[in-house]
């Protein structure tokens, strides 16, 4: 139930000051240049997210926040996507498909790609690793560089569709009971509209697919899984659950789903052991604004990497023994990726904060916040080395872990609260 009640209008202070900050990024031009202020005003933003969001009463969700909700994600549909430059790969990659080659074959800096160079390849990072990513983001490459080759077109696609995360959250706390901060919390924070209408990464479109299967009923929401699955492949963590739940409808929408990522991925199956080799390099060599990599590398050298995919992977499989609620896992399985991989960009941290919001676990939000002072990074950059400041990491996970175990007292605390004392 949406509510407009002039009684809201004091509430809105904290929400005009994050439309401020958004319009004072828009103000600074290219991210980069001016990082270090960027980051400020991001961080005042997600406070005053926060405060807005866990300041909310009753179960109404105020017209209000819908209305900020698409006004700060056309603000930063405005700015440059220069906090990122994968949009960049995005339209190349498509450019390449649109020629009729493969860009599992072709890395942006092969000969044979020498013809198709123009300003998106300039813009283009890592130009000598070949594509990574799942047959129905190549898809997606493809149209909308047909559609226009230019950044705008997938800031549109991304904001858009996490604007529709907004509406399924929303839809959530209907449904299951989400409290409705959660829905607000994720409407207002910077990193989401950053992430989606700012850099117009594939997260947007892929965690929409997944609070969309969420909500949905078994045999379609492993469709709807698998669909973004075929954008980013985390979603398909989601079959676990839903399989266990409902075994035949949800092994007959994962398989239509596995039908399409299978005709969406005969363009590119002539590249045969070349498919891996883009994986291969991210994998074995990039590391950024990890916590415990860095640590166990330390100590045990070269097989760090491996040995916290097995953590990783047993981790999972714990969970998926543990908790029957698709949220729930899925959060347990983004918590492994976020603590063991090399590699966790700001947008990495969206696929804890979402099934977090659909939980009702406020704890998250820190992790959203914090994980925005990583870009101090770019400041600077490139006339000074890429350096990470090592202590952003120590505000960012301990931070988390100490929410995390507060909220977990707190929550059986209530728990035995409820039981009543034991006779």
């Amino acid at each position: 139930m949406l509510s407009w009640h002039v009684k809201a209008l004091p509430g809105l202070a904290p929400m005009l000051g994050a439309l401020l900050c958004a319009g004072g990024l828009l103000c600074l031009g290219p991210l980069r240049s001016s990082a270090t202020l960027a980051v400020v005003l991001l961080i005042l933003w997600a406070a005053l997210a926060c405060w807005t969001a866990f300041r909310q009463r009753g179960h109404a969700l105020s017209g209000w926040v819908l209305v900020l909700a698409l006004v700060l994600r056309l603000l930063l549909l405005a700015s440059q996507a220069s906090f990122s430059d994968d949009v960049w790969r995005y339209l190349w990659e498509g450019r390449v498909q649109l020629a009729g080659l493969d860009p599992f074959m072709f890395a942006p800096d092969a000969r044979e790609l020498i013809p198709l160079q123009n300003e998106t390849w300039d813009q283009v990072n890592h130009k000598s690793v070949s594509t990574i990513y799942p047959p129905g983001a190549l898809f997606l490459f493809r149209v909308l560089a047909a559609i226009s080759e230019h950044p705008i077109s997938w800031k549109l696609l991304s904001g858009g569709a996490d604007l529709g995360t907004v509406l399924m959250l929303w839809r959530c706390s209907r449904t299951r009971g989400t409290p409705v901060w959660a829905v607000v919390l994720y409407a207002l924070h910077p990193l989401p509209i950053l992430e989606s209408a700012g850099s117009g990464h594939l997260e947007g479109l892929a965690l929409f697919f997944c609070v969309w299967a969420l909500g949905a009923k078994p045999g379609f929401g492993s469709l709807t899984a698998g669909l973004g699955a075929s954008i980013k492949l985390l979603p398909a963590a989601l079959w676990i659950p839903q399989l266990r739940a409902a075994p035949a409808r949800s092994a007959l929408g994962a398989g239509l789903a596995l039908l399409i990522g299978l005709a969406l991925s005969t363009p590119f199956l002539s590249a045969g052991s070349m498919l891996t080799r883009g994986f291969g390099t991210y994998y074995e060599a990039w590391a950024f604004n990890a916590w415990l990599f860095p640590m166990v590398e330390a100590i045990i050298g070269e097989p760090t990497r491996l040995v916290l995919t097995c953590v990783g992977a047993a981790w999972c499989a714990i969970a998926a023994w543990r908790f029957r609620d698709p949220a729930a896992f899925l959060l347990a399985v983004s918590v492994a990726l976020l603590f063991l991989s090399p590699v966790v960009h700001p947008w990495y941290v969206l696929w804890a904060f979402v099934p977090a919001m659909v939980l009702g676990r406020w704890e998250w939000a820190l992790l959203a916040s914090t994980s925005l002072l990583s870009y101090l990074v770019l400041a600077g950059y490139p006339e000074t080395p890429w350096s990470e400041p090592k202590w952003v990491v120590w505000i960012e996970y301990p931070t988390v872990i100490l929410a995390c175990v507060w909220a977990w007292t707190l929550r059986r605390s209530a728990r035995r609260s409820e039981v009543g004392p034991t006779p």
